[in-house]
């Protein structure tokens, strides 16, 4: 593994996350917790593009299955190492945001709060209106409704990702 990799893996690991790839819904969310977790200023180096399910990033794509197939011949090279204090503690207050009981429904989520900061990063929409963001997103096929739209702004400002 590389530092990059590395880095990856301990984010992942530090937002209590498996590190898996096996599914979409795996990869979905282990693209789309990078994303948040570089949203909140843990400098992992990954550049975002909109794809069919939001945010994407060709380059984490690769190192995620390079990083898959160390560990699975018991490879671990992150092993030892550690982030730094301040992002380890991003992280930390990251976790409950992240994390939901059930593998598809953390995938939909992760998506949605992922897409909603996007479009709104990169000025894809006008301010922080839902029903803006709401209708953005259709036009790219997605179907939340806007309540969960205006769920994601919530917790996307409660979680410091957004200004209030």
């Amino acid at each position: 593994m590389d530092r990059q990799q590395i880095g990856v893996k301990l984010t992942i690991d530090s937002l209590k996350l498996p590190f898996k790839i096996d599914s979409f819904e795996d990869r979905l969310i282990l693209q789309k917790a990078i994303y948040l977790a570089q949203a909140a200023d843990v400098h992992l180096g990954y550049y975002y593009h909109w794809y069919l399910y939001g945010p994407y990033c060709s380059s984490l794509t690769r190192d995620a299955y390079a990083i898959a197939a160390e560990l699975s011949i018991d490879i671990d090279e992150s092993q030892g190492w550690k982030l730094d204090e301040e992002s380890s503690l991003r992280l930390k207050s990251l976790q409950n945001l992240i994390s939901t009981s059930e593998h598809q429904k953390t995938s939909r989520w992760l998506e949605l709060l992922a897409s909603v900061h996007f479009l709104i990063s990169r000025k894809q929409v006008r301010g922080k209106d839902t029903k803006e963001i709401f209708s953005t997103l259709k036009r790219f096929g997605k179907d939340f409704s806007e309540e969960e739209v205006q769920k994601a702004l919530g917790e996307l400002k409660t979680y410091g990702l957004l200004a209030a």
